[in-house]
């Protein structure tokens, strides 16, 4: 299979996809507005003088490359063209005539992004009208895509490699030999992640647990940064909090493996699957998530992790709390998230349908 992939090429998703798709033997290649390296794709890079981070009015500039992008999947030649993102990469795809492409919707370009304007909603329905076919990483994400419109949706949730994600990363004796409650995540410090919330409830769990050696990680960089490490500072808990910045993959699966809980808070439904509460559970570790239906898909909630009210530090502090006082339920949970990530979401077993999607697709005469 030749396949071109429409996608930001310095993307740790797309990478991953690459990655799948080539060690199957086929060929990739990866028309991009950003600048990126693939090893073993062939990246065709549309230089814009953009990153990628830049808010819609510079995003404008992409549709101005429809005619650029049809030129480079005609001399491609591809089997078939997978778009990414429905609002920047997708909308130049529905402009430039490419036919039976397939549409990867992410998050924001159905939860937020048609929330703007009238403008901004038919630009949505324009983009996933021309599409061929639809993928969403979760079942919340399609149901919310439907309401722009009645193409065929396929699941194609973000696996992990179980095999990277593992409890065998973990250095650290038990908190009650170790003399440390740790807890943390690994996230953009960006406010729909719920940083506030974490740091709010953890300054709980100190007034109800006062005696409890509790220790915060936090793993990422943001727009909002300094304003949490001012949070952390106002609440009285800055000594408590380890800020590491950005931590390539090997330390991030490292981290989760060596928390006693994964807390991931987010508060907005564009937080559309939660790959982070994915690779914890892969790790063996106990998660709480917020009731983001993502976080819930990506869990299982009573089974592998504990569920709160989003926006609630209250109630994440109990949870917390909840978590310190019983290990056995931390022992079982985190044993039962390793199984569950191994039976749903195993890294090559989600790709595998994903390709066998495509190729179906492909033999189906991408017939609309």
């Amino acid at each position: 299979m030749r396949i071109c992939f429409l996608a930001e090429a310095n993307s740790a998703h797309i990478e991953k996809w690459c990655r799948y798709f080539l060690e199957q033997g086929h060929e990739v290649h990866v028309i991009s507005f950003t600048k990126g390296e693939i090893p073993g794709a062939e990246i065709h890079w549309i230089d814009l003088g953009l990153d990628g981070n830049e808010g819609d009015l510079a995003k404008l500039k992409y549709l101005t490359q429809a005619g650029k992008v049809r030129r480079l999947v005609k001399k491609i030649r591809p089997d078939v063209v997978n778009v990414h993102y429905a609002t920047s990469y997708g909308a130049v795809a529905a402009l430039s005539g490419i036919w039976g492409y397939v549409l990867s919707v992410w998050g924001s370009d159905i939860y937020d992004f048609p929330k703007k304007s009238i403008l901004h909603r038919a630009l949505l329905r324009f983009s996933l009208k021309r599409a061929g076919i639809l993928f969403s990483t979760s079942r919340a994400m399609a149901r919310e895509t439907r309401k722009y419109t009645r193409k065929s949706i396929r699941i194609t949730p973000f696996g992990v490699d179980t095999s990277f994600f593992t409890p065998k990363r973990r250095k650290r004796l038990p908190e009650y030999v170790d003399g440390r409650f740790m807890i943390g995540l690994v996230k953009k410090l960006e406010p729909k992640y719920g940083i506030d919330v974490l740091l709010r409830a953890a300054a709980v769990f100190r007034e109800k647990r006062p005696n409890v050696n509790l220790r915060l990680m936090i793993a990422g960089t943001g727009t909002h940064e300094e304003e949490y490490k001012k949070l952390a500072e106002e609440l009285g808990i800055a000594e408590r909090v380890t800020w590491t910045g950005f931590i390539p993959a090997e330390e991030a699966a490292n981290l989760w493996a060596n928390l006693d809980v994964a807390v991931i808070p987010s508060v907005l439904d564009s937080e559309s699957f939660g790959v982070s509460a994915v690779e914890a559970e892969a790790s063996g570790v106990p998660v709480i998530v917020s009731d983001v239906p993502g976080l819930t898909e990506a869990t299982r909630p009573g089974y592998t992790a504990l569920t709160v009210k989003r926006q609630d530090p209250e109630a994440l502090a109990e949870a917390l709390v909840q978590m310190y006082d019983d290990p056995v339920l931390r022992g079982r949970l985190g044993l039962n998230g390793r199984k569950y990530v191994q039976k749903r979401y195993e890294y090559r077993d989600c790709f595998r349908q994903i390709e066998q999607y495509l190729t179906d697709w492909i033999e189906r005469g991408k017939k609309l």
